[in-house]
């Protein structure tokens, strides 16, 4: 009788041990298909900004993903991302920004209104594709002035004594054109100066030489001579909102590259105004 007993347990055994396979295998599947979709990227931020789970990932306007989980982590905000397959490979670079789309106001407008009445969602703009892959990123805090980079754009920083009219998200001009814009302003790591990062856009970088100067705009001069009153109006963008103004002599320098440091004069000085480089726009 033992011998047909062990042989019933060990049957029994068996039988348990495929039926929780089974088990295991259709939560899998089931898991994989309707639950909680698995994690590819992390993300830190301050503040949550009103996301959930479930929110939508966009890059450029187009859907590459989903906010997998939202939790608190120490003083901060953790979450979580699945992205879609397809996407991953130029998501996951260092360099990579991500942002909560939410409304922001300031001087030189607003942004992010779609925010404002639908869900929020979780944006991103690629870094580089040349590099590392990385799966934690720390959340920028506010959505940057610009979505999104082109190759070619030129990066500077430039310097000045005060902050005047380098406001984040004024424009960066040209003869009165606008070729870039201020992405932001800080003070220097001494206190002494404030620090102000721009990017300029790719087709106007050979504007900028190793010998060019900026000057503040959003000015009005009032100049009282012998021929009279002359007066200098900005545009009313740049008066009510600030920016600066880039001139390059008649013999331009050595184009420059992005990192590259400019003072900024609080004014434009009257030989400036004389300048007209003939300069080859890039296509």
């Amino acid at each position: 009788m033992k011998k047909p007993i062990a042989a019933l347990l060990s049957s029994t055994l068996l039988s348990i041990c495929f039926t929780l396979l089974v088990l295991g295998a259709i939560g899998w599947v089931l898991g994989d298909l309707g639950g909680t979709p698995p994690t590819d990227v992390t993300l830190s931020f301050d503040q949550g900004h009103g996301v959930r789970v479930g929110a939508q990932v966009r890059c450029r306007g187009i859907a590459v993903g989903r906010v997998s989980a939202v939790r608190l982590e120490g003083e901060g905000v953790r979450v979580e991302v699945s992205l879609e397959s397809e996407s991953r490979s130029f998501l996951m670079r260092e360099g990579t920004r991500w942002w909560i789309d939410r409304p922001v106001v300031e001087w030189s407008g607003v942004g992010g209104l779609d925010g404002a009445f639908k869900d929020r969602v979780v944006e991103v703009d690629p870094g580089p594709s040349d590099g590392p892959i990385v799966a934690d990123f720390r959340g920028l805090d506010a959505p940057p002035v610009l979505s999104h980079h082109q190759p070619g754009d030129l990066e500077l920083v430039l310097m000045a004594s005060r902050r005047g009219s380098l406001q984040r998200g004024a424009a960066v001009l040209y003869r009165g054109i606008r070729i870039g814009t201020i992405l932001d302003t800080t003070l220097a790591e001494d206190a002494t100066s404030i620090e102000a990062r721009i990017l300029i856009e790719r087709r106007y970088a050979p504007l900028v030489r190793d010998n060019s100067r900026f000057h503040e705009a959003g000015a009005f001069d009032l100049d009282l001579g012998f021929s009279g009153l002359r007066a200098r109006l900005d545009s009313l963008e740049t008066l009510m909102v600030g920016g600066v103004s880039l001139v390059t002599p008649d013999a331009p320098g050595e184009r420059v590259e992005s990192g590259a440091r400019f003072e900024v004069d609080p004014e434009e000085r009257d030989e400036w105004a004389e300048w007209r480089p003939r300069i080859p726009l890039e296509d």
